[in-house]
Formats: structure tokens, sequence, C-alpha cells
């Protein structure tokens, strides 16, 4: 509760000092035994509390950076509470067989959603509450991994629902994946809460709309002769066609020049530049070389130092980069020749672009979403991609939008790959997998330590 102006008070009487604050919807009220050395930060008191037991009370400045754990630690006990009152209200009857608010980190279980677990005779429900702060599809992927949780070590319960909490407003980029889910799996019932502190149940039949643009292709820009014979002497030097028509050069994924699009009567304009692009003209050429070695030197897999900036940065670009140009070690059947990135976007921006699509020989579109380090979102995510480019080739947005140019794109349900170092999958990964569609056909590919210098799959499954 903040201390406002005008919105508390302290008066001392013959029995002590008491602390008093008030807010438009709560009063709050304790009598003062003790008071702790203060500091810049915060004040603890001791406050009186029934049953003769005593209450820690901390007023800290929320001015001070450094109060932002104790703030949030207050913020997630308040949301705690806030869900446990959800649950009262409609599963009263029902015995609370576990409930969690801390963190689980052996389990992967997240402070920021509180999970809990209630039984009536045979039936049982698992729940978790995301905060209004949470975004994405953050609060799903927890959710799952506590179902798993309860399905690994409450073996005589069979949890038949799984409550998920949102706040109103957020559930967007939730409902299409959760009522996607295997039925055979998993049954989410997702309630809305409000501002107020009112929740409701969100109609079952509402299955979320797929919010997704394609992106269209269009045919590579060649750009001036003088900017053609820079760059050409360069094979370390990829040329991805982005979204936007512009081409863009990077040196294992990272960006240092991009061949800009013409708009009107305009010609298709050269750039280079690291953070900041400049517009290059032929006098630049020197310019641009040296730009392009400096970078190829600092982003080399036995470079000398492996702190420089310019070879931590984009790691998975620079993964992407590595797939890209051995994606036949990832899976013989793709065709290299047609490979393209940031192929969707969201038509509202929730959501990011696929790393990569292509085609097998088959014709059947292949998914694939890269990971240079650990993420327990990584499943959903491609989950979330893979219903998307569904959606678009039930539609025929490919062939109209200028992808896959000669080739039959066939009706089958999209592969999908997850690349990533092989010790580098979060533990989870599978736990999240299970409650996917057996439509949706997933394949984790582990890739050798030292991908920088040469793609080896140790691991396929």
């Amino acid at each position: 509760m903040v201390l406002a102006r005008d919105r508390f008070k302290v008066d001392v009487t013959p029995k002590g000092a008491w602390l008093e604050a008030w807010d438009d919807a709560r009063v709050w009220s304790r009598r003062i035994l003790n008071v702790g050395e203060p500091s810049r930060k915060k004040l603890e008191l001791e406050a009186f509390r029934f049953g003769k037991a005593s209450l820690t009370v901390s007023l800290v400045d929320v001015a001070d950076a450094r109060s932002g754990p104790a703030i949030e630690k207050t913020r997630r006990s308040a949301f705690t509470e806030q869900f446990r009152l959800f649950l009262n209200r409609h599963f009263g009857a029902w015995r609370w067989e576990a409930f969690r608010s801390e963190a689980k980190l052996e389990n992967s279980m997240s402070p920021i959603f509180p999970t809990a677990l209630l039984t009536r005779g045979q039936q049982a429900v698992a729940a978790v509450a995301a905060p209004d702060r949470d975004t994405g599809f953050h609060a799903l992927t927890f959710a799952l991994v506590w179902l798993d949780w309860v399905l690994r070590n409450h073996g005589r319960i069979a949890a038949q629902k799984l409550l998920l909490y949102l706040p109103e407003g957020h559930e967007r980029s939730v409902v299409l994946l959760a009522r996607h889910l295997d039925p055979a799996q998993v049954e989410v019932e997702i309630w809305l809460y409000t501002a107020d502190g009112a929740e409701y149940q969100l109609d079952p039949a509402d299955r979320g709309n797929v919010d997704s643009m394609l992106a269209p292709r269009y045919s590579r820009l060649a750009g001036p002769e003088w900017w053609v014979k820079a760059i050409s002497v360069y094979p370390e030097l990829d040329w991805n066609e982005e979204p936007d028509g512009s081409v863009s050069y990077r040196v294992r994924g990272l960006a240092v020049a991009r061949l800009k699009a013409p708009t009107g009567n305009d010609r298709p304009s050269p750039e280079f530049g690291l953070k900041r692009k400049r517009k290059a003209r032929e006098e630049d050429v020197g310019a641009v070389k040296a730009l392009i070695e400096q970078v190829i030197a600092a982003r080399d897999a036995k470079a000398a130092s492996r702190i420089d900036a310019l070879y931590l940065a984009e790691p998975e670009r620079w993964l992407e980069s590595q797939v890209r140009r051995n994606i036949q070690e990832i899976d013989a059947h793709v065709q290299p020749d047609c490979l393209y990135g940031q192929a969707l976007g969201s038509l509202h921006g929730e959501r990011s672009a696929i790393d990569l699509l292509g085609i097998d020989r088959e014709g059947r579109l292949n998914l694939f979403e890269l990971k240079a380090s650990e993420d327990i979102h990584l499943p959903l995510q491609a989950f979330d991609y893979w219903l998307r480019v569904s959606h678009h080739l039930a539609h025929g947005d490919f062939e109209g939008s200028g992808y896959f140019p000669g080739r039959l794109i066939a009706r089958n349900k999209p592969k999908v790959f997850l690349v990533s170092p092989s010790l580098h999958f979060h533990p989870m990964v599978g736990a999240v997998q299970q409650f996917l569609p057996p439509a949706c056909e997933m394949i984790r590919i582990g890739l050798n330590g030292d991908w920088r210098e040469r793609n080896d799959v140790v691991l396929r499954m």
C-alpha cells in the first residue's frame, strides 16, 4: 500500500503508536511495537498481530532503485492471495493438495506464477495464475510445466483440467495455443480477471483467431555494378532477403550492410555500418571492405578473442548462418536453395518472426526454430509458428506471396525442427512438448558444442 500524502497518519496513544494507511478500496491499521534502524531505502517496524504474535512491516522508498526486489516481492505476495481468493470462490469445497508461490528452480517453477492443485473425489484440477506484468504465452509454458510436475509426483491423481487465470486483455496470444493443445493430454480452462478483482470464465468455444501475416517475397536486388563487384569477393558474406524487399548482408549473422529496396522511381541504394548504417557511394568502397574484413576477423570460430563485442553479438543469427550453410546436415531432404528468414509477422506485433522456413523434396514445408542458449518457451514458440504456417498453407498464401517459385507445395502439415547446441536444450522442453497435438511433428536437433566452427548433429529426437 502506498503511503501517499493525506492517505496515512500516525497516532500516539497511551497504548502505543498506531500507523494507519488507506486507499480507495482498503484500510490498513497496526499498533507499532518497535522500530528498527532506518536506512536510506527501508525502515522496518515491528507491529502487533492478533494472537500475541508480532508482524514485520517494511516501509520502502519506491523512488530508490534498490527497493525494486522488496516491492516486487510484495506484489507477488498480494497477487498470490488474490489467486487464492479466485480459487476459493469457485472451488471452496475442494481439497487443497498443493499450493506454491515460491521459486522451485530444480523443477523450473517460476515465482512469478503461483500454482495450485485441487481435488474433489476422483476429480482434480491444476491451476496457474499470471500477473498483469506478464506478456506473451509465458504463462502457458509454466502452466504446462506445473501440470507435468503434478502428473509425475501425484500419480494417484489424474488432473483432468488445467485452469489458467490471465489478466483481462492479455489473453490474445494464449488462447489460440491453449485451445489447440492435444485434447487427449490436457483440457485448458481459461479464466480472465479484471482490474477490480472480478473473474469470469472465457467461453470454451472461443478458440482464438490466427493473428498473422505473410511477408511477400520479391526478386533479388542486384544493386549498382561497383557495389556487387566490391562485396562478391567475400564468401563469408551471406545475402539475406528481408520481408520489405531489401537485402541484408551479414557476416556469420551480424549485419554489416544493406541494399535498400527502391521506392517509386528510385534505384536500390546500398548502405553500410554496424549499429547505424549510412549511404554507401562508390568512393566508400575502401571503407566498406575494411568493415567487412574487420567483422570477418572478429567473428571467426578460432578468433584470438572470445570476449570481443563483435564475436559475442547476435549468437542466434550466427547459428542461423551456420544452419543455412549446412542445412542438409540438419535434414538431407531439405532443399538448400529455398530457405526464407523472417517469413511471418503479427498484425498486432505480439510475436516475432520465424527463424527459417524451408521445403523438402516432397514439397512439405519445414520450420526451423533456432536457439543458441536455453529457452523454456522454445516448444510453444515453435508451436505458435506451426499454427500460423498451417493457416497460411491451408489458404494458399505461400504461392500468392512468391514463396518457393516453380515448386509444388504439399498440403501436408509442416514439420518443425528445434535446433540448438545439444547441451543447451532446456530440460523442460520435453515436458511441454508432450502436450502438443500429434499432427505437430516436432524434432529436436542437437548440435556439437563448437557449432561456430562446424555443424555436427549429435542429437536427434
